[in-house]
C-alpha cells in the first residue's frame, strides 16, 4: 500500500513539473513565433534596400525603420538622400551595430530582439552582408522599435505565468489533499488492523483459557464442564460470524459479488425477513409490527438477494439494542420514483459522539465489545446499498430510539 501511495505521489509531481514546463515552454515559444513573424516581416525590405546601397543608391529616410551601414572597417556608409551630421545618439546606435559587424561580414545573417542604445528600448535588429560583385563589403542593419510588440508580448506573458501560477496553487492543493487522504488511509488501516486483531483476539483467548482449564483437569463439576463448553460453542461461533463477515465485507468492496438488479415484490420480501424476528419477538418479550404502508409498499427495482441482507441487518440490530418490552417497527413511505423502508426501535438511541461513525468498521455503541455480533453489520449494509446505488442514513438520538433508512427505486 506505501509503495501505491509512492507511486501516486511520484504521478502528481511529475504532472506538476509537466504543467510548469509546458507553460514556459508557451511562453518562449509565444516570443520566438512573434519575432519570427516579424522577422519575415522585415527580412524582404533589407534585402531590397541592401541591393540599392550595394549599387550605390540612396534611398529616402521612413519613420517604420532605421537602416544602417558599415564597411568592412567599420565605417559608417551613407544610406539616406538627405545625409546628416551623426549625433551622440547615433555614436551609441553605430557602437552597438558595429559589434555585430564581424560575423555580418563572414557571411551570416544577424537577428536580435533587445535594446539598441540611443535608438530604442526594445527593437527588432536584423542584419546581413552587403554585397557588391560577389564580394562582401561590409554590413548592413535594419532597426524597428518593438515597443507595441513588447507590450504584446508583455500581455502574453502575463496570462501565461497568471495561468501558472494558478494552475501550480490547484496542483498543489490538490496534491495537498492527496497527502492528507493517503495518511488518513493509512492511519484507517493501521486502526483497521488493529480492530481486526483486538476482535480476533477476543474469542480466542477466551476459548485457549477455558480449553487449557478442562485439558487440566482443573474443573470436575460435571455442570461447570458444561458451562465451559457452551461458552466454547458460543465464543466459536462470535469468532465464525467475525471472519464470515469480514469476508464478505472484503468481496463487497472489491466488487466481487453479483448485484443484478431485477423488479422485486417488496412486501414478499419484507415478509419473509419479518418471519423470524416474529417469532425471536416473542422469546424477547417485545412488540414487532410491520405497518400498513409498509404491507403495501408497491414493486421496486434492485436485487431481493441484497435487500433481504439488509433488512436482517437492520432488524437485527434493533432487536438487539432493544429493551424487554420494548418496540420494533418496520414502516416505509414512497415518492414518485422511490419507496423508503424504515426500521425503528425504541431502544437507548446512539450517542452524538458515536452517530457519525456508525457505519464505520467495528463500531459499537457500547464501545466495550461486549454485545454480540461483529461490528460490521452496518458496514456490510452500507457497501451493499452504495453498490446497488441506494442510500441507508440513520437518524438517532440518545434515549429516543434509532430509525435506519434505506431507499429503493419504484420499478
Amino acid at each position: 500500500m506505501k509503495r501505491l501511495f509512492s507511486s501516486k505521489l511520484w504521478i502528481a509531481i511529475v504532472i506538476l513539473a509537466i504543467f510548469i514546463a509546458g507553460q514556459l515552454l508557451g511562453a518562449f515559444a509565444i516570443k520566438h513565433y512573434f519575432t519570427q513573424s516579424k522577422i519575415e516581416e522585415l527580412q524582404p525590405s533589407l534585402s531590397l534596400i541592401e541591393e540599392e546601397v550595394a549599387n550605390g543608391e540612396k534611398i529616402s529616410r521612413t519613420e517604420d525603420y532605421l537602416i544602417k551601414a558599415y564597411d568592412v572597417y567599420g565605417q559608417e556608409i551613407a544610406v539616406y538622400h538627405d545625409a546628416s551630421v551623426a549625433s551622440g545618439a547615433d555614436a551609441k546606435v553605430n557602437k552597438k551595430l558595429t559589434s555585430y559587424l564581424p560575423k555580418v561580414i563572414s557571411g551570416k545573417t544577424v537577428v536580435e530582439f533587445k535594446e539598441v542604445p540611443g535608438y530604442s528600448a526594445q527593437a527588432i535588429l536584423i542584419g546581413q552582408p552587403l554585397v557588391q560583385d560577389n564580394k562582401v563589403m561590409g554590413g548592413i542593419y535594419i532597426l524597428k522599435e518593438a515597443r507595441a510588440y513588447q507590450a504584446a508580448l508583455n500581455g502574453f506573458y502575463l496570462v501565461f505565468f497568471v495561468t501558472l501560477a494558478i494552475g501550480t496553487i490547484i496542483i498543489l492543493v490538490f496534491l495537498a489533499l492527496f497527502i492528507k487522504e493517503k495518511n488518513q488511509l493509512e492511519q484507517m488501516r493501521k486502526d483497521y488492523v488493529a480492530n481486526i486483531s483486538h476482535e480476533l483476539k477476543t474469542p480466542l483467548a477466551s476459548i485457549k483459557a477455558l480449553t487449557e482449564t478442562l485439558s487440566d483437569h482443573v474443573v470436575t463439576d460435571p455442570e461447570k464442564i458444561d458451562q465451559y463448553y457452551s461458552i466454547i460453542l458460543r465464543e466459536s461461533a462470535r469468532l465464525e460470524k467475525l471472519i464470515s463477515d469480514l469476508l464478505e465485507l472484503s468481496r463487497l468492496q472489491h466488487k466481487k459479488m453479483a448485484f443484478a438488479k431485477s423488479p422485486m415484490n417488496t412486501r414478499e420480501v419484507i415478509k419473509k425477513v419479518a418471519e423470524p424476528f416474529a417469532i425471536l419477538a416473542d422469546d424477547m418479550d417485545l412488540q414487532f409490527h410491520i405497518t400498513e404502508r409498509a404491507k403495501n409498499l408497491p414493486m421496486t427495482f434492485s436485487n431481493e438477494d441484497r435487500i433481504t441482507q439488509v433488512l436482517t441487518i437492520l432488524l437485527d440490530n434493533a432487536f438487539k439494542f432493544t429493551p424487554e418490552q420494548g418496540t420494533v417497527t418496520i414502516d416505509a413511505k414512497t415518492t414518485a420514483r422511490k419507496a423508503e423502508i424504515m426500521v425503528t426501535d425504541n431502544g437507548p438511541g446512539i450517542s452524538k459522539e458515536v452517530l457519525p461513525h456508525i457505519f464505520g468498521r467495528f463500531n459499537k455503541e457500547d464501545l466495550s465489545h461486549t454485545s454480540a455480533g461483529s461490528g460490521l453489520g452496518l458496514s456490510i449494509a452500507l457497501e451493499i446499498m452504495e453498490q446497488l446505488g441506494e442510500k441507508i442514513s440513520v437518524d438517532s438520538q440518545s434515549d429516543s430510539g434509532t430509525t435506519f433508512t434505506i431507499t429503493l427505486k419504484k420499478a
